[in-house]
């Protein structure tokens, strides 16, 4: 059955999201979570991250996804 998106399920996801809120949604580990928070219009609070639901998939549809890099490594 096809769950229907209402305004009670609606109002009951968070407005912001975090780095394990990211995880859950994409299913993704957590160092790939933090890179794509890097790379997303996101605001700190604290020594956290936080992206708006609204924000997010703006930026997604904008940019046909969201484009992570990896780091290289500083060799010595």
């Amino acid at each position: 059955m096809i769950e229907r998106h209402t305004e009670d399920n609606i109002a009951d996801r968070p407005q912001f999201l975090d780095v394990s809120d990211l995880q859950a949604l994409f299913g993704v580990g957590r160092s790939k979570a933090r890179l794509m928070m890097d790379a997303l219009p996101s605001i700190r609070v604290g020594s956290k991250d936080y992206i708006t639901v609204t924000a997010l998939s703006t930026f997604i549809v904008e940019n046909d996804g969201i484009p992570i890099k990896w780091p290289k490594r500083m060799r010595k």
